[in-house]
Protein backbone atom coordinates (compact mmCIF):
# COMPACT_ATOMS: atom_id res chain seq x y z
CA UNK A 1 0.00 0.00 0.00
CA UNK A 2 1.06 3.62 -0.46
CA UNK A 3 2.20 6.63 1.55
CA UNK A 4 1.21 10.14 0.47
CA UNK A 5 3.09 13.25 1.61
CA UNK A 6 1.80 16.78 2.06
CA UNK A 7 3.07 17.91 -1.35
CA UNK A 8 1.30 15.12 -3.20
CA UNK A 9 -2.02 15.74 -1.43
CA UNK A 10 -1.98 19.54 -1.76
CA UNK A 11 -3.94 21.45 -4.39
CA UNK A 12 -5.81 19.05 -6.65
CA UNK A 13 -4.46 16.13 -4.66
CA UNK A 14 -3.05 12.74 -5.56
CA UNK A 15 -4.74 9.93 -7.47
CA UNK A 16 -5.79 7.22 -5.05
CA UNK A 17 -4.69 3.61 -5.10
CA UNK A 18 -6.90 0.58 -5.66
CA UNK A 19 -9.07 -0.49 -2.73
CA UNK A 20 -10.17 -3.74 -4.26
CA UNK A 21 -11.06 -5.94 -1.33
CA UNK A 22 -14.67 -4.92 -0.80
CA UNK A 23 -15.83 -5.75 2.71
CA UNK A 24 -12.32 -5.65 4.20
CA UNK A 25 -11.07 -2.70 6.29
CA UNK A 26 -8.33 -0.38 5.07
CA UNK A 27 -6.51 1.67 7.72
CA UNK A 28 -5.74 5.33 6.95
CA UNK A 29 -2.97 6.55 9.27
CA UNK A 30 -1.97 10.22 9.65
CA UNK A 31 1.42 11.35 10.97
CA UNK A 32 2.40 14.97 11.51
CA UNK A 33 6.19 15.38 11.66
CA UNK A 34 8.00 17.75 14.00
CA UNK A 35 8.99 20.92 12.17
CA UNK A 36 11.80 23.30 13.23
CA UNK A 37 9.38 26.22 13.20
CA UNK A 38 6.07 26.19 15.01
CA UNK A 39 4.69 28.58 12.36
CA UNK A 40 4.27 25.66 9.93
CA UNK A 41 1.13 24.62 11.80
CA UNK A 42 -2.12 26.30 10.79
CA UNK A 43 -4.80 25.01 13.15
CA UNK A 44 -7.27 22.71 11.39
CA UNK A 45 -6.20 20.85 8.24
CA UNK A 46 -8.71 19.30 5.90
CA UNK A 47 -8.64 15.80 4.43
CA UNK A 48 -10.87 14.84 1.46
CA UNK A 49 -11.52 11.74 -0.61
CA UNK A 50 -13.21 12.81 -3.86
CA UNK A 51 -14.44 10.81 -6.86
CA UNK A 52 -16.49 13.54 -8.56
CA UNK A 53 -15.32 14.23 -12.12
CA UNK A 54 -16.71 17.76 -12.25
CA UNK A 55 -14.00 20.35 -11.65
CA UNK A 56 -11.39 17.66 -10.97
CA UNK A 57 -8.78 17.67 -13.76
CA UNK A 58 -7.03 14.54 -12.46
CA UNK A 59 -10.04 12.30 -12.98
CA UNK A 60 -10.94 10.87 -16.37
CA UNK A 61 -14.65 10.39 -17.06
CA UNK A 62 -14.04 7.19 -19.05
CA UNK A 63 -15.44 4.92 -16.33
CA UNK A 64 -17.67 7.53 -14.78
CA UNK A 65 -21.34 7.22 -14.02
CA UNK A 66 -23.69 10.11 -14.59
CA UNK A 67 -26.92 11.34 -16.18
CA UNK A 68 -27.48 11.17 -19.92
CA UNK A 69 -27.00 14.36 -21.92
CA UNK A 70 -30.30 15.98 -22.86
CA UNK A 71 -31.03 16.17 -26.58
CA UNK A 72 -30.44 13.88 -29.53
CA UNK A 73 -28.93 10.44 -28.86
CA UNK A 74 -27.80 8.20 -31.76
CA UNK A 75 -29.58 4.89 -32.26
CA UNK A 76 -27.55 1.71 -32.67
CA UNK A 77 -29.97 -0.07 -35.01
CA UNK A 78 -32.87 0.69 -37.33
CA UNK A 79 -36.41 -0.25 -36.35
CA UNK A 80 -38.52 -0.61 -39.49
CA UNK A 81 -41.87 -2.06 -40.60
CA UNK A 82 -43.93 0.58 -38.77
CA UNK A 83 -47.31 0.94 -40.48
CA UNK A 84 -50.39 3.19 -40.39
CA UNK A 85 -51.40 4.89 -38.16
CA UNK A 86 -47.93 5.20 -36.61
CA UNK A 87 -46.19 7.38 -39.22
CA UNK A 88 -44.93 10.79 -38.09
CA UNK A 89 -45.61 9.98 -34.45
CA UNK A 90 -43.63 10.61 -31.25
CA UNK A 91 -43.94 8.35 -28.23
CA UNK A 92 -42.28 8.57 -24.82
CA UNK A 93 -40.41 5.78 -23.02
CA UNK A 94 -38.97 5.42 -19.52
CA UNK A 95 -35.55 3.77 -19.90
CA UNK A 96 -32.78 2.24 -17.82
CA UNK A 97 -29.31 0.96 -18.56
CA UNK A 98 -28.81 -2.73 -19.27
CA UNK A 99 -26.11 -2.82 -16.54
CA UNK A 100 -27.08 0.12 -14.32
CA UNK A 101 -28.47 3.60 -14.54
CA UNK A 102 -32.10 4.58 -14.75
CA UNK A 103 -34.73 7.25 -14.42
CA UNK A 104 -34.20 8.62 -17.94
CA UNK A 105 -36.88 9.34 -20.53
CA UNK A 106 -36.41 9.11 -24.31
CA UNK A 107 -38.80 10.29 -27.04
CA UNK A 108 -38.80 8.27 -30.28
CA UNK A 109 -40.17 9.70 -33.54
CA UNK A 110 -41.17 7.85 -36.72
CA UNK A 111 -40.85 9.21 -40.27
CA UNK A 112 -43.06 9.41 -43.37
CA UNK A 113 -44.50 6.26 -44.88
CA UNK A 114 -42.53 4.86 -47.81
CA UNK A 115 -45.19 4.12 -50.45
CA UNK A 116 -42.82 1.88 -52.42
CA UNK A 117 -42.91 -0.73 -49.67
CA UNK A 118 -45.64 -3.36 -49.34
CA UNK A 119 -47.37 -2.52 -47.16
CA UNK A 120 -46.26 1.14 -46.93
CA UNK A 121 -44.20 1.52 -43.78
CA UNK A 122 -41.63 3.68 -42.04
CA UNK A 123 -38.79 3.62 -39.51
CA UNK A 124 -37.93 5.32 -36.24
CA UNK A 125 -35.85 8.28 -37.39
CA UNK A 126 -34.86 10.13 -34.21
CA UNK A 127 -34.39 9.74 -30.46
CA UNK A 128 -34.28 12.56 -27.92
CA UNK A 129 -33.33 12.35 -24.25
CA UNK A 130 -35.87 14.55 -22.44
CA UNK A 131 -35.05 13.44 -18.88
CA UNK A 132 -31.44 12.68 -17.97
CA UNK A 133 -31.78 10.07 -15.22
CA UNK A 134 -28.82 8.93 -13.10
CA UNK A 135 -25.80 6.64 -13.02
CA UNK A 136 -25.42 5.64 -16.68
CA UNK A 137 -21.93 4.37 -17.54
CA UNK A 138 -19.76 4.34 -20.63
CA UNK A 139 -20.14 0.97 -22.35
CA UNK A 140 -23.65 0.42 -21.04
CA UNK A 141 -26.62 -0.19 -23.32
CA UNK A 142 -30.24 0.92 -23.39
CA UNK A 143 -32.98 -1.28 -24.85
CA UNK A 144 -36.58 -0.33 -25.62
CA UNK A 145 -38.19 -3.67 -26.37
CA UNK A 146 -40.18 -4.48 -29.48
CA UNK A 147 -43.21 -5.18 -27.30
CA UNK A 148 -42.92 -1.76 -25.64
CA UNK A 149 -42.56 -0.04 -29.02
CA UNK A 150 -45.66 -1.73 -30.37
CA UNK A 151 -47.64 -1.15 -27.16
CA UNK A 152 -46.82 2.56 -27.25
CA UNK A 153 -48.19 2.89 -30.81
CA UNK A 154 -45.41 1.99 -33.26
CA UNK A 155 -47.60 -0.56 -35.05
CA UNK A 156 -45.73 -3.63 -36.37
CA UNK A 157 -42.29 -2.34 -35.31
CA UNK A 158 -39.95 -5.17 -36.36
CA UNK A 159 -37.25 -4.99 -33.63
CA UNK A 160 -36.27 -3.55 -30.27
CA UNK A 161 -34.62 -0.11 -30.30
CA UNK A 162 -31.00 -0.28 -29.10
CA UNK A 163 -28.62 2.41 -27.86
CA UNK A 164 -24.93 2.08 -26.98
CA UNK A 165 -23.85 4.57 -24.28
CA UNK A 166 -20.55 6.33 -24.98
CA UNK A 167 -18.72 8.88 -22.84
CA UNK A 168 -19.96 11.83 -24.89
CA UNK A 169 -23.57 10.80 -24.18
CA UNK A 170 -23.04 11.28 -20.41
CA UNK A 171 -23.00 14.55 -18.48
CA UNK A 172 -19.60 13.89 -16.97
CA UNK A 173 -19.61 17.18 -15.09
CA UNK A 174 -22.07 15.50 -12.73
CA UNK A 175 -20.48 12.09 -12.94
CA UNK A 176 -18.61 10.16 -10.30
CA UNK A 177 -15.86 7.62 -10.93
CA UNK A 178 -16.23 5.58 -7.74
CA UNK A 179 -18.68 4.97 -4.93
CA UNK A 180 -16.84 5.80 -1.71
CA UNK A 181 -19.64 4.42 0.42
CA UNK A 182 -18.88 1.99 3.20
CA UNK A 183 -18.13 1.89 6.91
CA UNK A 184 -15.85 4.55 8.39
CA UNK A 185 -14.97 3.67 11.98
CA UNK A 186 -12.34 2.85 14.62
CA UNK A 187 -10.86 6.34 15.00
CA UNK A 188 -7.64 6.75 17.00
CA UNK A 189 -5.60 9.71 18.21
CA UNK A 190 -6.72 13.09 16.87
CA UNK A 191 -9.19 11.63 14.33
CA UNK A 192 -12.80 12.17 15.44
CA UNK A 193 -15.73 10.46 13.68
CA UNK A 194 -18.08 13.32 14.57
CA UNK A 195 -16.05 15.53 12.24
CA UNK A 196 -16.67 13.31 9.19
CA UNK A 197 -18.96 14.67 6.45
CA UNK A 198 -19.94 13.15 3.11
CA UNK A 199 -21.83 13.98 -0.08
CA UNK A 200 -23.88 11.63 -2.25
CA UNK A 201 -25.53 11.77 -5.67
CA UNK A 202 -29.18 11.05 -6.45
CA UNK A 203 -28.37 7.35 -6.62
CA UNK A 204 -27.06 7.41 -3.02
CA UNK A 205 -23.47 6.83 -4.19
CA UNK A 206 -20.94 8.60 -1.94
CA UNK A 207 -18.49 10.72 -3.95
CA UNK A 208 -16.95 12.97 -1.30
CA UNK A 209 -15.80 12.23 2.26
CA UNK A 210 -13.89 14.67 4.44
CA UNK A 211 -13.03 15.86 7.92
CA UNK A 212 -10.62 18.22 9.65
CA UNK A 213 -7.56 17.26 11.66
CA UNK A 214 -5.97 19.52 14.26
CA UNK A 215 -2.42 20.63 13.35
CA UNK A 216 -1.11 22.19 16.56
CA UNK A 217 2.27 21.18 17.98
CA UNK A 218 1.97 17.66 19.36
CA UNK A 219 -1.25 16.83 17.49
CA UNK A 220 -2.24 15.76 13.99
CA UNK A 221 -1.73 12.02 14.45
CA UNK A 222 -4.25 9.20 14.34
CA UNK A 223 -6.08 6.80 12.08
CA UNK A 224 -9.44 5.44 10.98
CA UNK A 225 -10.67 2.34 9.17
CA UNK A 226 -12.60 2.37 5.90
CA UNK A 227 -14.42 -0.75 4.73
CA UNK A 228 -15.68 -0.07 1.19
CA UNK A 229 -19.02 -1.44 0.03
CA UNK A 230 -17.63 -2.16 -3.44
CA UNK A 231 -14.22 -2.46 -5.08
CA UNK A 232 -12.66 0.95 -5.79
CA UNK A 233 -10.35 1.11 -8.79
CA UNK A 234 -6.98 2.86 -8.80
CA UNK A 235 -7.05 6.44 -10.13
CA UNK A 236 -10.84 6.65 -9.72
CA UNK A 237 -10.64 9.13 -6.82
CA UNK A 238 -8.31 11.78 -5.43
CA UNK A 239 -6.81 12.28 -1.98
CA UNK A 240 -6.61 15.95 -1.02
CA UNK A 241 -5.26 17.76 2.03
CA UNK A 242 -4.47 21.23 3.31
CA UNK A 243 -2.29 19.87 6.13
CA UNK A 244 1.35 19.09 6.78
CA UNK A 245 0.89 15.41 7.60
CA UNK A 246 1.64 12.21 5.71
CA UNK A 247 -0.96 9.51 5.01
CA UNK A 248 -0.39 5.77 4.85
CA UNK A 249 -3.06 3.36 3.62
CA UNK A 250 -2.68 -0.27 4.66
Amino acid sequence: MATYNQLAMSGGGALGEALTVAGAPYTFTFSTPTFPSQSIYGGDAYFILNSSVGGNPLLSPINAAGPLRLGSIPMSNTVAGITVPAANKTFTFDVQGDNGGGGAVINLTSGDLDPTLTPPSTTIISAMVVKAGLNFRTGDGITITQNDLQAAGFTNADASQQFDVFTNYIETGYAINADLGGVYNTPTGDVRMEQFASSSDGNNSIFNVGFNLRQDVGSGNGSFNFTPNVDIAANSYTIQSTGHYTLTIA
